[in-house]
């Protein structure tokens, strides 16, 4: 986005239970045999709020977007919205919006009944600055104003993860004034600085709190869980527009290159010193490997030219951190056959599922990663179709290789990856150009893809009735479909509220989405589904783990997957792992978990897929934890998830 609102300085001075059962398709726009392509239900929407469009008075607040979007081991989705206030800006985003904005809203969406519920989180915006910014990193002598305290703690570019003890915390986030600002006005060139705190969602109150601050303050960092239960926080940056430091001159003109480790026992952060440095994009696109080490991808967000970095020509690299040694090493270029690729901006960065080799161990870890636009400054503008597997084989010190897929079926800038439990990856929402360089310019993609990691070719999937590109998510849910929404843009062209290239040329509309979309994969439509009868909610390492099931003698496989934690396209803790088969017995399936460097510790969606003709379909899940107990906070509610599940499971 910096690099947007850094051009935009000259732009604007010119002018049913829900659970388990296949959703219906009623008033949904795609064609086609869903057991082929799948199907999206028609949208759902919070009742009350206001929605925002154009055609309206602008509200004080407008019913959130899912921006970042996570799915809690109540079953239930918790969100947060971005680009709050972005309906008050009346001629210039880039001149308007640092006093405009908004701290952003959260919200719970509960789908375990016949009608979705929303509510509300206290506070509702995470709580951090209800003053103000305590401690701004303004230019010297450059006139600023940030006379709205009320934007000056936003969650809108955190990261998030969820923790072992059943909470989600969130990193970083956005504190938004006007610099350089034209005194005795509201006027002034954006700017938005990366804060330092820590919040945490308690599901089981549905309150946030604070936890320790990091060392640095961060505006789109990524974090990962350890295999010790750790978290590591990477990338950011300190100022989005200008990063000119007085206080550190030797971080000016780049990203923050320092990585941290948080520990949740003390709620302390500690820097990992100078050997940890890295530069790196802004949500870099980083996964924990299955020997523990964490590994880049070569993608981000693209966001320059805006001074983003005169180091980036490093981000064409993959690399792996070492946690022992806490240095980086380069690994190579990412290939599509002969050709190198390189960095690859605003593109989904997936893990396909973790599989032992013939010795039970995990020792390869593959990455798919397709469409963004390609390279670092000044990058293209076009939308790319390329697809690639880099994949990191850990047995001689972490090595890469890359292969290219089929190409997509359309060219997709800001498309979410989800890895369904069968393998398969779900591609959806975007747009075929990059509507951060030029805001409202691109056509949406609503027709989804849908890949299989077989035959690694991409096909066409059903379409969603919206049109979702900037700021958008799309999630697992515990019963196999997908939670698609988001889309909070920024004004067309970083001007005023205006439709005028929505309703004249088909492009992106403007106005930020609060509705979500339920896609049903089509291995929904390929018949019963086989039932978890009972597991063990608590999942030991290196034990053998027991699951009832009628259906034991026809399972092929049983997959593990990490609740998934997803903003801006990423989730560094997205992870889906087929565990080993031990045996198939008489009513029970029994299974080898392997250690925590595979499985890092906390909340998993645990599946069994039956073979069938026509590929394998998934169980509903059961929610487990790995390597420790159900938090005692959420053990009440998730016994009585349980025992729902197992009197009414569908079939």
């Amino acid at each position: 986005m910096r690099r947007a609102f850094a051009i935009a300085a000259v732009v604007a001075m010119s002018g049913g239970p829900f659970v388990g059962r296949v959703a219906s398709v009623a008033g949904a726009a795609e064609t086609g045999d869903p057991a082929q392509v799948g199907a999206f239900a028609a949208p759902i929407e919070e009742p009350t709020g206001h929605t925002c469009d154009k055609a309206q008075d602008p509200a004080p607040k407008c019913k959130p977007a899912a921006v970042a979007l996570a799915v809690l081991p109540t079953g239930s989705a918790f969100y947060w919205d971005g680009l709050e206030g972005m309906n008050h800006v009346k001629y210039s985003t880039a001149l308007e919006f640092g006093h405009t904005a908004q701290n952003d809203q959260s919200r719970v969406l509960d789908l375990s009944g016949s009608t979705p519920r929303w509510s509300v989180p206290t506070p509702e915006d995470s709580g951090v600055n209800p003053d103000g910014n305590p401690s701004p990193r303004y230019l010297p002598g450059v006139p600023h104003n940030n006379d709205n305290i009320k934007n000056d703690g936003d969650l809108f570019c955190s990261a998030l993860v969820q923790m072992s003890d059943g909470t989600v915390l969130a990193a970083g986030g956005t504190s938004y004034y006007q610099e350089p600002a034209v005194p005795g006005t509201t006027y002034g060139l954006v700017e938005l600085e990366g804060l330092r705190h820590t919040r945490i969602f308690d599901p089981a109150d549905n309150t946030w709190r604070q936890s320790g601050p990091m060392n640095h303050g961060r505006w789109y960092p990524s974090l990962v869980t350890l295999p010790d239960g750790k978290l590591l926080v990477a990338g950011g940056v300190g100022k989005m527009i200008k990063p000119v430091y007085s206080d550190t001159p030797q971080d000016s003109g780049r990203n923050e290159r320092t990585t941290e480790t948080y520990d949740p026992a003390t709620g302390q952060w500690t820097d990992n010193g100078p050997a940890s440095e890295r530069s790196l994009p802004l949500f870099p696109r980083i996964h924990v490997l299955p020997d523990g080490n964490v590994f880049y991808d070569a993608g981000g967000q693209v966001v320059n030219p805006g001074g983003e970095g005169y180091d980036e020509a490093v981000w064409n690299l993959t690399s792996v951190y070492d946690l022992v040694s806490k240095t980086w090493k380069d690994l190579g270029v990412p290939m599509l056959g002969p050709v190198p690729v390189g960095f690859r901006g605003s593109s989904f960065s997936v893990m396909l599922p973790l599989k032992p080799g013939s010795d039970g161990k995990y020792t390869k870890a593959r990455f798919l990663s397709a469409g963004g636009v390609l390279g670092t400054w000044p990058s293209t503008y076009v939308a790319d179709d390329s697809s690639v597997i880099n994949t990191v084989d850990t047995t001689a010190g972490d090595t890469m290789t890359s292969e290219a897929t089929g190409k997509l079926n359309h060219r997709r800038w800001y498309t979410s990856g989800v890895v369904l439990p069968t393998g398969e990856v779900f591609a959806v929402n975007g747009a075929n150009a990059d509507e951060v360089l030029v805001p409202g310019s691109g056509k949406p993609v609503p027709q989804a893809e849908l890949f299989d990691p077989e035959s690694m070719t991409w096909k066409p999937a059903a379409t969603d009735a919206r049109n979702r590109s900037y700021h958008s998510s799309a999630v697992l849910l515990p019963d196999g479909r997908v939670l698609v929404g988001g889309h909070a843009p920024i004004n067309t062209g970083y001007g005023g509220a205006s439709d005028f290239f929505k309703d004249n040329a088909g492009m992106t509309a403007p106005e930020s989405d609060p509705t979500f979309s339920l896609y049903s994969p089509p291995y929904l439509f390929r018949g019963p589904r086989p039932v978890i009868k009972y597991v063990n909610q608590s999942v030991a390492y290196n034990q053998p783990l027991t699951i009832n099931s009628d259906d034991a003698a026809d399972i092929s496989t049983v997959v593990l997957v990490r609740n998934p934690s997803a903003t801006h396209l990423v989730d560094g803790d997205q992870r889906s792992v087929n565990v080993p088969i031990i045996s198939h017995d008489n009513g029970t399936v029994t299974v080898a978990i392997p250690t925590a460097t595979v499985l890092p510790p906390g909340p998993y969606m645990l599946f069994v897929n039956r073979k069938t003709a026509r590929g394998e379909v998934p169980s509903v899940s059961r929610q487990v934890y790995v390597g420790g107990p159900v938090p005692a906070s959420l053990a009440p509610r998730l016994a009585r998830r349980f025992a729902t599940q197992a009197a009414s499971e569908p079939r």
